[in-house]
């Protein structure tokens, strides 16, 4: 859908104020750009976990590289995470 409005967002009238009191203002179109990037790079590490070639190490690279994207992501997927079933070999492999 964001990326349908910003396909859209070039033809409509700027000079319409009726529509331009609907849509979000410059900054927050530039925010939501850069926002919609991320999510585009979190979107293609979790299709690519759904490959039949992946292996750990590729897994541990991706979260990473999310991690390095974004450092609150280490919470859920670094080494350290709730959810990992042994943190110290996790920690001693990364």
């Amino acid at each position: 859908m964001v990326k349908r409005y910003f396909e859209l967002l070039e033809f409509l009238d700027v000079d319409d104020d009726d529509i331009m009191k609907l849509l979000p203002s410059p900054a927050s179109n530039k925010r939501l750009r850069a926002l919609f990037k991320e999510l585009k790079d979190v979107e293609s590490v979790a299709k690519a976990l759904q490959g039949r070639d992946t292996d750990l190490l590729d897994v541990r690279q991706w979260f990473d590289e999310l991690i390095a994207l974004k450092p609150q992501f280490a919470t859920y997927l670094g080494p350290q995470a709730e959810i990992v079933h042994s943190p110290d070999f996790e920690s001693g492999t990364a």
